[in-house]
């Protein structure tokens, strides 16, 4: 054995990987970039501040991004060690996506539910508690991060990388301009708004394009009624004055409504056939 250069297959993995390496610088920045460039739009004892607040309420928010990060590690070699039958791999990217979703929006429903119990638990300190708000929409955000990577693969599968560093870039300039043109304004709220608007940009730009050139047949269905029902859930918790722990319990009792209407959908449904 020895060590030979092969510039043919060091010029195809160059090509499908350094649009990779785009993606994921971009997909840093957009995590990253609202907090590095905060102090410049609100600078002095108040940036600092209303940043400190923004990143207390921020770490309640990343409960989806670590979940986000372990479906990723164990999601994308299932997808790889099934991409020679395409037939296979097209019908597990879709319920892949389909079952992402369902879970993630179980756990964004949780999250609300007992955020009165984390933030004591998280946050700890009180000051920070008027930056919350913040919190669904970072989750949410999280979620279309998730939804884009399950997307991704149509690019990966052809190998079309070029595609994934193109939205990435994009979705990072739509963040940076939300921020440039909203933070001085709003504050923390606009750079939660702008990590939305700019995932939200890369899934769309993904899924559209996605379906032109290597079509998945997603279940859009009950994706569209999962979404419908957790935003009615989590609006009627919004509603709900009580506060300790009859919040809480009355919370927990519409999350566990998300959670049978799942239960009875996806596995009693599965049992039954």
């Amino acid at each position: 054995f020895k060590y030979v250069w092969d510039a043919q297959l060091f010029h195809r993995m160059f090509k499908y990987s350094y649009p990779i390496l785009i993606l994921g610088i971009a997909g840093i920045l957009n995590q990253t970039l609202d907090k590095i460039i905060y102090k410049f739009l609100i600078p002095g004892q108040e940036g600092a501040q209303q940043l400190g607040i923004y990143g207390a309420c921020f770490r309640i928010a990343m409960i989806m991004a670590m979940f986000t990060q372990a479906f990723r590690f164990a999601y994308e070699p299932i997808i790889f060690n099934r991409s020679k039958d395409k037939s296979d791999v097209v019908k597990t990217n879709a319920l892949g996506m389909k079952y992402f979703i369902i879970v993630s929006l179980f756990g964004f429903l949780a999250v609300m539910a007992w955020i009165d119990l984390l933030k004591v638990i998280i946050i700890r300190d009180s000051g920070y508690w008027e930056g919350l708000g913040v919190v669904p929409i970072v989750m949410a955000a999280e979620i279309m991060m998730g939804i884009y990577f399950n997307l991704s693969f149509w690019y990966k599968l052809i190998d079309q990388t070029l595609w994934g560093a193109l939205f990435s870039i994009l979705g990072c300039l739509v963040l940076v301009s939300i921020n440039l043109i909203f933070v001085p304004q709003y504050g923390y709220m606009a750079c939660a708004w702008a990590g939305l608007a700019g995932y939200t940009t890369c899934m769309l730009l993904s899924y559209f394009i996605g379906q032109k050139k290597n079509p998945i047949p997603y279940d859009l269905r009950n994706i569209g009624v999962y979404t419908l029902l957790a935003v009615v859930l989590y609006a009627t918790m919004t509603q709900i004055t009580s506060t300790g722990v009859i919040s809480i319990l009355l919370k927990t009792m519409l999350v566990l409504v998300y959670a049978a209407v799942m239960v009875w959908k996806e596995f009693l449904s599965l049992r039954r056939k």
